[in-house]
Formats: C-alpha cells, structure tokens, sequence
C-alpha cells in the first residue's frame, strides 16, 4: 500500500515539473517567437474558402445587357443586389450600396457579371465591343457563350474605379470590406475586361473629354496600366501602408512586356495580411486632362480569403 502511494506521487511530482518546465521555456520565447506560435494555434481553426460568384441568383448579377444597366439608380427595373460571401462576410458592392446615395456604378465599386463579349453582336458596329456599352464583359472564353470565367466558369465580378490627382478630390478607391470580423485575403484570379482591352489595343475616344492611345505607343512606347492594393485593418493601413501590385499591361520599345492580361493569372494579395478591407486603384501612364484615359475595369474570380 505504501509502495502505491509512493509511486501516485513520483508520478504527480513528474507531471509538475514537465509543466514547470514547459512555462519556462515558453517565457524564454522572444515576442516574435511567441507571436509565431499564436499564429499557428490560430491556422488550425482557420478555413479557406474560394469564392466562385457561381451560383447565385440573377438578382446579383449585371443581368439585363452587358452595359449593366440594373447597377444604376435610373434603371426602372429590380436592381442590382450588392453580393456579400457566406460565411466569410467578405462584401463585393458598388458604391455607396447600403447608405442613403442612390447606387452607380460610375461611382466605382464592384458587379458580378457572366457577360464575355469580345466582338460585336449583331445589331452593334464600330467600337461598340471595347466602349462603356459593353463594360461588363470579360475578354476571355468564347465570346457570347457566357463562359469567361476562370476555368471556363460563368460568373466573376467585374470591378471599376481609380483615384489619382485629377479626382481625388471626389473619388474614392473601390472597397471590398468584411461585413464583419476579418480576415486574410489571400489572393485572386484577374483578367482584363473587353473595354479595357480593346482600348489597350486600339485606343479611343471620349466625345469631349479626351481620347486613349494604344498603349504601346504612350510614352514612347512604354505604355502601363497596373492594378494595386491596399490593406486595412479598420484604421491601421498593413504591409507598412504599401500597396501590392500587378502589371495588366507593360510594353516596352512598343512591344508588350506583359500582358495585355486576357488569360485569367492569380494575384497574390496574403501579404496584405490580416484585414477588414482592401482598396483597389489602377494606375497608368496615359492620362490626359481629365485624368487616366485608359478605361480602369478588371475582372476578377476564385477570391480565396481565410477566416
């Protein structure tokens, strides 16, 4: 009986001081170390998730005409329902979608669209494929077969806006924000859309507001447009308030160097870190008065974000 006693406490007496001994080595942790191992007790209850835009119903899609005539305040019919992803809460919207101002996508923000026209259709001519009037097509898949999207999906969400010194004024940069909590955007497919194309490569005009050069022949033929983003958590920029970015389209001696983007290509955004929202601004090289002349739309699919 008193061989058992003995033995419960050498083996109590073990168990305490292996714990005594695993507080201490814990505390001899530097903050970085510490941090680190906090970061992977957290990953083992994190989930990913891939947002497809599949799915849905057509009240969150650009679903009249390929000019997306459901995202504005004048259009008569049901409009545009702003899409947020369940469960992440991670919200795709046009601007001022939710407040008291009417929603226009003019005002920059976010659709979601299955529209890929790359040509024009019967009853279109000139330039109609690569103007507004076809803003929400993707140039990728088989055009009008409505399967643009990343691995010959449909549906991707087609994004629009900039802010640069001729409209900081007034503009903001287009938002995608967690309705609530955060999280980590780790990165998406970008592809460019059929305006955006279409001007890269053939130019344009504006009526009177300016006009766009085939951008391999700005600059002396070093034409760029670049997509960037920016990360938050709530008021604290991330990534020491630096923007992560991919080139759309960069030419050089009138030659492309990359691009133009018209094969879905995955931009990596994790280090960005933790977030509530990420901003987006696409920035070029041929401005004009009235600012960037080289139409700011990018598609986007498969958004991956942990939670």
């Amino acid at each position: 009986m008193k061989k058992t006693v003995l033995t419960k406490t050498l083996i109590a007496a073990g168990i305490c001081l292996v714990a005594v001994s695993c507080s201490k080595q814990n505390d001899l942790l530097s903050p970085e170390q510490q941090q680190s191992a906090k970061a992977g007790q957290n990953a083992l209850t994190s989930t990913t998730y891939t947002i497809t835009f599949e799915g849905l119903s057509r009240s969150y899609l650009a679903d009249t005409t390929s000019y997306a005539d459901n995202a504005y305040s004048a259009y008569g019919g049901t409009k545009i329902t702003p899409y947020v992803h369940s469960p992440s809460n991670l919200r795709f919207a046009i601007k001022g979608a939710g407040g008291a101002s009417p929603v226009n996508y003019w005002d920059g923000g976010f659709i979601v669209s299955d529209w890929n026209h790359k040509a024009n259709i019967p009853g279109k001519t000139g330039d109609w494929w690569y103007s507004y009037l076809n803003q929400a097509s993707v140039y990728s898949g088989t055009s009008g077969a409505k399967n643009g999207g990343y691995g010959g999906s449909s549906n991707f969400a087609v994004m629009f806006g900039y802010v640069d010194s001729y409209n900081s004024s007034y503009a903001t940069r287009p938002t995608m924000n967690f309705t609530s909590g955060s999280g980590v955007v780790q990165g998406m497919y970008v592809c460019l859309s059929s305006y955006t194309y279409g001007v890269i490569i053939n130019g344009n005009t504006f009526g009177g507001s300016g006009s766009a050069t085939p951008l391999k022949d700005v600059a002396g033929g070093k034409g760029y447009l670049k997509l960037q983003a920016y990360g938050f958590n709530g008021s604290t920029a991330t990534n020491g308030g630096n923007p992560i970015q991919i080139d759309l389209a960069k030419y050089f001696n009138h030659l492309p160097v990359v691009g133009p983007l018209t094969s879905w290509t995955y931009f990596n955004l994790s280090a960005l870190g933790t977030v509530t929202r990420v901003e987006f601004n696409i920035v070029g090289n041929d401005s004009g008065t009235y600012g960037l002349n080289t139409p700011a739309y990018v598609c986007m699919d498969n958004v991956e974000v942990t939670i």
